[in-house]
Parts: C-alpha cells; sequence; structure tokens
C-alpha cells in the first residue's frame, strides 16, 4: 500500500503534538569533497583521485566548504579544501587548515604544509627542520607526492645533508605508484648517472611514463631523448611532436627546445624569425636555455641585429640562472659572469 506524504496539514498538527518527523536524508558532504579533489594517491582514492587542473575545482571548493561547515571536526575535509587553496597559490587561506589536518597525521596535509615550509611560499617562513619531519611522516605513510618532494630534498640538501643515491630511492618509491614527477627525476638521475648507474633506456621509459599521463616535463624530456637519441633512435620530427605538447602542456623550456630546432635547422628547415619567437617565449619566463639562446641571436646576429652587450647581458642572465652554456660564452668573450 503507498501512502501518501504528509501534507502541510499534518506537518502543522505534528507539530503542535510534538510529533517529530524525520527530515530527509542527505549526502555525506565529506565524501562528496572527497569525490570532488582527493588525490589519487591517498589510500581509497587510487582509482578515483584526481589532479587539480582536472578537477571542477569551483565545485569542489564550494562542496568541500559545506562539508567543513556541517562537519567542523572533519581534517580530511579541511586537507581537500586546502589542496585547492594550495593550487590557487593561496597558501595563507591554505595554511590554518593543513596545520589542522597535518596536526591529524593526515599524509596530504603533511606534504602540502612541508612544501610551503621548505621554500617558504607566500609570506610563509621558511622552517626546513619542520618540513623534512612532515615530510618523512607522510612519506612512511606511503604517501607519493611527499615521497618525491623527499628525493628533492636529498637531492639538493635542503633540510638534509645531500645524498643524491637516498633521493633516487625516494623518487623510486612514488615513481612506483605512478607519480609522473617522480618518473621524471628519476629519469633526469639515470640520464645523468647522477646516485645511480647511467642507464639512458631507462630514462626514456620512465619519461615516455610520464608523457603518456600528459606530464609536461615527461613530455619535454621525451623530446630530448629523441633530439640526441639517448635511450632510444634519433628522431627529430618525434622530438618536435613531444616538444610541443609540452610547450602547450606549459613547459617554458620546451618553448626553448622548440626555437632551438629551427634555429639549428633540425628536423625542420632553418628560419631565424620563427626561432626568436619561441626562444624570446621562454627567455621572457626567466628559462637558462632561452636567455643563452637569445643572447646568441644577438651576439651571431640571427634574424636581428648584431648587438654585442644585449647579448652579453643575456648570457649574463642566464648564467644567473644556472646555464654553463652561458658561463663558457662570457669566458670566450672574456667577460667575466
Amino acid at each position: 500500500m503507498n501512502l501518501p506524504l504528509p501534507g502541510p496539514l499534518v506537518v502543522l498538527l505534528a507539530a503542535l503534538l510534538g510529533v517529530a518527523f524525520a527530515a530527509p536524508a542527505t549526502a555525506d558532504e565529506v565524501a562528496d569533497c572527497g569525490t570532488l579533489i582527493a588525490s589519487p594517491y591517498e589510500k581509497g582514492y587510487e582509482t578515483t583521485g584526481v589532479v587539480p587542473a582536472d578537477a571542477n575545482l569551483v565545485r569542489a571548493e564550494e562542496v568541500c566548504a559545506a562539508a567543513i561547515a556541517a562537519s567542523p571536526a572533519s581534517d580530511q575535509a579541511k586537507a581537500w579544501l586546502a589542496r585547492i587553496h594550495f593550487y590557487y597559490g593561496e597558501y595563507d587561506a591554505a595554511l590554518p587548515l593543513l596545520e589542522a589536518a597535518a596536526g591529524a597525521d593526515n599524509p596530504l596535509a603533511q606534504q602540502l604544509l612541508a612544501d610551503i615550509l621548505i621554500d617558504g611560499l607566500g609570506d610563509t617562513p621558511v622552517d626546513e627542520t619542520r618540513a623534512i619531519t612532515l615530510l618523512e611522516a607522510s612519506a612512511a605513510a606511503g604517501f607519493a607526492p611527499a615521497q618525491n618532494s623527499l628525493g628533492v630534498s636529498y637531492e639538493r640538501g635542503q633540510g638534509v645533508e645531500q645524498d643524491v643515491s637516498r633521493a633516487a630511492q625516494f623518487y623510486a618509491a612514488a615513481a612506483k605508484q605512478g607519480l609522473p614527477v617522480a618518473e621524471v627525476n628519476l629519469g633526469v638521475l639515470y640520464a645523468e648517472g647522477n646516485g645511480v648507474a647511467e642507464d639512458d633506456e631507462r630514462a626514456t621509459k620512465l619519461f615516455m611514463s610520464a608523457a603518456e599521463k600528459g606530464d609536461a616535463g615527461g613530455m619535454n624530456s621525451l623530446g630530448v631523448s629523441y633530439e640526441i637519441g639517448e635511450g632510444i633512435d634519433v628522431d627529430l620530427n618525434l622530438a618536435m611532436d613531444w616538444y610541443r605538447k609540452a610547450a602547450a602542456a606549459g613547459s617554458i623550456v620546451a618553448r626553448a627546445n622548440i626555437g632551438n630546432l629551427y634555429l639549428r635547422g633540425l628536423g625542420v628547415p632553418l628560419d631565424y624569425d620563427i626561432a626568436r619567437k619561441w626562444i624570446s617565449k621562454a627567455a621572457e619566463d626567466g628559462n637558462s636555455f632561452g636567455l643563452f639562446l637569445l643572447g646568441e641571436l644577438h651576439e651571431n646576429g640571427n634574424g636581428v641585429a648584431i648587438d654585442r652587450d644585449r647579448a652579453i647581458e643575456l648570457y649574463r642572465q642566464a648564467a644567473t640562472e644556472g646555464s654553463v652554456d652561458a658561463e663558457e660564452a662570457l669566458a670566450r668573450l672574456g667577460v667575466a659572469d
């Protein structure tokens, strides 16, 4: 028998008589928040988690804020909302949420808070010691982004004594879980033989895995492998294809690499105008290779008027950003960097 829903009169009488009707069941706000913004490296979200770039962040922020309002004690919801603020670079908004969630041993919150502290993001004072403690806890819980961040710390000697072999171990642990940035970081170590035995084929496989996941760094690194033929046969067409994909995905150095192919006429017709456009894009963003190449254009007058002073200025900027080629160019010109 189908019973009619309580009409307004019934509800009014029930209220007068003190009879309580149950409120309609509501969705679990915290679970909804996790569905929209949980990391794929969090336990239980391996197949449903998302990277922020692919998430509906506007909706996620609304739902996660509602989840915290409904469940103020949910440290998980706080970590997820903080993840959105972190992605936007809103570190002041993320910090109180991360402090609460990290204090409850949430691995995501520990990693994000550590990344803010170790580099002093925003106006946050640098605290390398605390950052390493947080990363160690998160990495021990198996959180791949924390393993990668800890690897970066060991590679740089940031907050810990520099140990590239140890860095490789953390990168490998994160890469085993499929974290693209860790695959690229580990691949670079294998390509250079830094902290591990040199293995170009393994490096290229790692770059390819990251590239196929849409990682800009992986695409660019795979392009380099195809350009120079390390770990794979030289294929300048594929190199250009991957550089273009990387540039479209936001890689600055890929822009310089595209310009370099046009500058040298490698796999494409030599074209200084196109080369300059791509190189200038990279240089404007402070990329060391782009700055060096732009200096080379001005030194040699390739598509621009010869301007030795401008070339030296650009070489100096590139050298400041770590370009060895620029340092050599300055030495060749008899100019101190």
